[in-house]
Formats: C-alpha cells, structure tokens, sequence
C-alpha cells in the first residue's frame, strides 16, 4: 500500500508543478507582472537562450522577484500574448525538482500597421523550490528552439 501511496504522491507534486507553468502562462498573458512574479522564490531568476543552455551566456538575466517583475513588463510592447504550455516532465527530490517544460509563445505586435505573430518555441529548464508552503519557481531558463516571425492571416480583429 506504501507503495501506491507514494505513487498518487508523486502524481499530485507532478500535477501540482504542471499547474506552477499553467500560472507562469496565465500571469503572463493576462500582464499580471506581480502574480508571475509570486510565482518565484524570493531569489529566483530567469534566464533568456537561443538553442542550447550548455556552454552559452544567457542572453538576459531578471534576479529577484522584483527584477522578474520588471523584465516581465517587456511584454507590453506586444499587442496580445499567448502561451500555451505543453508537454513536461519533471523529477521530484523531496523539497526540489528539476523539469523541462515545453511552449509555445505567440507574439502579436504591429509591423507597419499590420499585425505579426512572432512564433516561438520555447522549453524552459526549470527548477522548483517548495518554499512558503507551496512549489515555487527558483530558476526558469527559456531556451528558444526557433522562431517565426509573420503577417497575421485576415481582417484585424480587436
């Protein structure tokens, strides 16, 4: 039974790292900057690659809850956001886990007074910190895979 236990258990932390990306996606869709921040250790970064992590300089750092909060604000020069949060696997070690989460991102931003999507693929290397009662961000590397950049197909719409 012990075992079982400890499978519904681990079934639950996964469920519940899952909902973490779900709210980052949310947070940053809806610009509610200080709900993604929230979702962050207090000392918690993000960090910005194209491609591969190893043997690469982020391209950006956000440091603290503060600093996430105002790279996040970076979002606003795009007209609408949408994330949508994939496929995620993840390894729990008691209070820490590690995971990869997969996305994809469009960007709706006016190039010439036509509206773009700029696709990207994204899979953020996360690392999780149940602190204050719950799972928490510590670390979110976004890797970009690729990404595209084009008109919007119809009439605009608001």
């Amino acid at each position: 039974m012990s075992d079982a236990l400890g499978d519904v258990r681990l079934l639950l932390e996964r469920q519940a790292l899952y909902d973490l990306a779900l709210r980052y996606a949310r947070a940053a869709d809806r610009r509610d900057y200080e709900a993604a921040g929230a979702l962050f250790t207090r000392d918690g970064c993000i960090e910005g690659f194209e491609g591969a992590v190893t043997g690469s300089a982020p391209l950006y750092r956000l440091m603290g809850r503060d600093g996430i909060v105002a790279g996040l604000r970076g979002l606003e020069q795009f007209e609408k956001t949408f994330h949508q949060v994939a496929n995620q696997l993840v390894e729990v070690a008691g209070d820490e886990a590690r995971g990869e989460t997969y996305c994809m991102a469009h960007h709706i931003h006016l190039v010439e007074g036509e509206r773009w999507n700029r696709t990207m693929a994204i899979r953020y290397q996360d690392r999780f910190l149940r602190a204050e009662g719950c799972w928490l961000f510590s670390r979110r590397q976004l890797v970009v895979d690729w990404e595209r950049d084009a008109p919007l197909a119809g009439p605009p719409r608001d």
